[in-house]
């Protein structure tokens, strides 16, 4: 498997725990990073199972959705690979550019995604947007999208990054966020409401490096602002 360090800080990674897990045992269908299943989309993926990225994949334009989910019971095995779009943050806070529609990975009203092991950059709008009630990121490196990183409507996020985007590190409702990085986002590096919950998690420069998260974390939650204990 390529090393995320490739495409990512070092540093940032270095914290990160490496994944032990093997893949269950099933069929594993590959995605041709060179797919374009039509306009504004390069990859469908219209029937469930076990999906994985066989190269880095390019995103020309900001409207471009990279991977768009229109089943249940899918899980995105990135490989170690990138996601990569066009879009730039290199002089945060200032707005990135260009913006757009597209997302990296995209679904609504799905249940039973799980993306994992790979980078999402550069996209127009989103990293990834799930918009599940049973959704799950792990050792995911979201950074440098136009309006934020990840968006989750329930579901967990555990063993990731979300750095320098242009909104939100993480927004969600209904998240189990643990054992995460969030620096450097525009606004919050974690943005979550209704009942979530977040934990050893590693927040920093985040906001203008003013609040870094709009939750209250728990005396013995382990969660860390700026190198202090978060309020």
């Amino acid at each position: 498997m390529h090393s995320l360090q490739k495409f990512a800080g070092a540093a940032l990674l270095a914290w990160l725990p490496l994944s032990g897990a093997s893949a269950a045992a099933q069929r594993i269908i590959p995605i041709d990073p060179a797919r374009a299943d039509k306009p504004g989309f390069m990859v469908i993926i219209d029937e469930p199972g076990h999906y994985q990225l066989a190269g880095n994949m390019k995103v020309a334009d900001p409207n471009t959705t990279a991977i768009e989910i229109n089943a249940d019971n899918v899980t995105i095995d990135l490989h170690g690979y990138a996601i990569q779009g066009p879009t730039r943050c290199q002089q945060l806070p200032a707005p990135c550019w260009p913006l757009g529609g597209g997302n990296g990975i995209h679904a609504v009203n799905r249940s039973h995604v799980a993306v994992r092991n790979g980078i999402v950059q550069g996209m127009g709008n989103y990293g990834i947007y799930l918009e599940t009630n049973s959704a799950s990121l792990d050792h995911v490196v979201v950074s440098r999208n136009g309006r934020g990183g990840a968006v989750m409507f329930g579901g967990a996020i555990s063993n990731s990054a979300a750095e320098n985007n242009g909104g939100d590190g993480i927004f969600g409702i209904d998240l189990k966020v643990s054992r995460n990085a969030m620096r450097g986002n525009q606004h919050f590096g974690l943005a979550a409401y209704a009942q979530s919950s977040f934990s050893n998690n590693r927040l920093s420069a985040n906001n203008g490096n003013a609040v870094q998260t709009n939750l209250k974390s728990a005396a013995n939650a382990g969660n860390t602002c700026n190198a202090s204990a978060c309020p």
